[in-house]
């Protein structure tokens, strides 16, 4: 799949969007549990339509959701004209990190203003 470009502007815009289809993920995944322990077979398996549903949206905008369970998300973009990746994760008031593709989670850098990240302006 082919992913879009993000600046930091337009990263930071659909982080309040974001923030709510994460915590739906996390609501389906508390309920499709309860279900599980009911033994509701039939209600697990709308809830995991419903949170492919959800992954599916995030990711038709260009994000990649690394890991729903903390909220780890990436927003490809070029820095320092190289492939990176602002980097967020849920729980973080703004976009403060980024790494190369190559880095990965562990490779993430504070933003400082030094970085040049193409602008979608």
């Amino acid at each position: 799949m082919e992913y879009p470009y993000f600046d930091l502007k337009s990263a930071r815009e659909l982080l309040p969007w974001l923030r709510q289809k994460l915590t739906e993920i996390k609501r389906v995944k508390y309920m499709a549990e309860e279900s599980l322990i009911k033994g509701d077979k039939s209600a697990i398996l709308q809830y995991t339509i419903q949170i492919d549903k959800i992954v599916k949206e995030i990711t038709e905008k260009g994000i990649i959701l690394r890991d729903p369970d903390i909220g780890l998300v990436d927003f490809p973009a070029v820095i320092n004209n190289r492939p990176a990746y602002l980097c967020w994760k849920m729980g973080e008031k703004d976009i403060m990190y980024w790494h190369y593709a190559e880095e990965g989670y562990r490779g993430r850098k504070r933003i400082t203003g030094e970085e040049e990240i193409l602008s979608l302006t």
